[in-house]
């Protein structure tokens, strides 16, 4: 059976320890990219693969990662998250929780994001920071958040959608990347339905869970 959801670790800052550990959990798989092992090492958890080039592993490596995987690549015109989300899309998995995003200098935070938004034609995306970004697609998406919860809605780059369960709502409107869109506050369960484009939807103090 394919595995339909994976956990991916990057070498950045590893913000939200538990929930990551609560990513793990549920994850038919976690792979980490290169550096991003070590995140795995502090927090006990065992990688199903590796990917990289291996030049950032954890020394020395764990005994229980004996049935650990590594998948190396050593091209260096390419980053290991994108060679860590190509292996994960041949897998045939749909959704990836990332974790480790954040850190480690601007340009590589904007590459990763980057990233992103490149393969989530493919793949359904949540990022796990000091809050949780989903990237959604087009279609009709409900997301759980608690009356009052702050969230912020960012085209990426350009999105056609309507908006309801919010103070600020939204109708068949075109949003493009930039600061409209921040700040918003949910009245219950927020829906966005995306008629054209993507968009990342972030909550600063929640997790956010698509129902």
């Amino acid at each position: 059976m394919k595995p339909k959801t994976a956990l991916l670790l990057l070498n950045g800052e590893l913000r939200a320890p538990r929930r990551v550990r609560a990513a793990a959990r549920t994850a038919d798989i976690l792979v980490c990219a290169d550096g991003g092992a070590r995140h795995a090492k502090r927090l006990g958890l065992t990688p199903d693969f590796i990917v990289g080039d291996m030049d950032s592993l954890p020394k020395p490596v764990p005994r229980a990662w004996m049935k650990t995987r590594y998948w190396c690549d050593f091209n260096l015109e390419r980053s290991d998250i994108d060679k860590s989300l190509d292996f994960i899309r041949a897998r045939g998995v749909r959704r990836v929780t990332v974790a480790g995003a954040f850190g480690g200098g601007l340009d590589h935070e904007l590459v990763n994001f980057a990233s992103f938004e490149t393969c989530a034609k493919e793949m359904e995306l949540s990022v796990i920071g000091a809050g949780t970004a989903l990237l959604l697609g087009c279609g009709r998406h409900r997301v759980a958040l608690r009356p009052g919860a702050r969230f912020s809605l960012l085209a990426a780059p350009r999105a056609r959608l309507s908006l309801s369960g919010a103070r600020y709502r939204l109708n068949n409107e075109v949003l493009v990347r930039g600061s409209r869109g921040l700040g918003n506050r949910a009245q219950g369960p927020v829906t966005l339905s995306l008629m054209e484009g993507r968009a990342w939807m972030l909550s600063a103090k929640s997790a956010l869970e698509e129902l």
